[in-house]
């Protein structure tokens, strides 16, 4: 796990801007870092969310409908998960598959809500406008 690669990639996604820089550090430290491998399953459709949702730190990532059509490509700096983690069901809305090899850093929705009540509301702001691109 390359801190400063972490680091960069936080502060370049708009959920984190604005944010206290003492949040920040500690939901840096609060991450777990995963890596993945093409082909590989990082969320199935379906399954439950465990409140875990994470942020893509490089590699890219495919959003995979039921049907097998790649309905968008994530990359370095993209939220994953966090539909199914806020959601009242907690489930997985999508799958989500590892197109080039990547390294996601990952929280438990506790630790977010601890660190950052702000945060918190950003996530649950992009679910929504997610699962209404998702259902479309």
């Amino acid at each position: 796990m390359d801190l400063d690669a972490i680091r960069t990639v936080v502060k370049g996604n708009a959920l984190f801007e604005d944010l206290d820089p003492a949040a920040l550090q500690v939901l840096i430290a609060k991450a777990r870092s995963r890596q993945f491998f093409p082909s590989e399953v990082i969320y199935h459709k379906g399954e439950t969310s465990t409140g875990k949702m994470g942020l893509i730190v490089s590699g890219k990532v495919h959003v995979v409908a039921d049907n097998g059509y790649v309905v968008r490509e994530l990359g370095a700096g993209e939220m994953v998960g966090e539909v199914g983690t806020v959601s009242r069901q907690g489930k997985r809305t999508v799958t989500l598959t590892v197109v080039e090899p990547a390294e996601i850093i990952e929280w438990h929705i506790e630790g977010i809500e601890e660190a950052s009540p702000e945060l918190m509301k950003r996530l649950k702001d992009l679910a929504w406008k997610r699962l209404k691109y998702y259902s479309e």
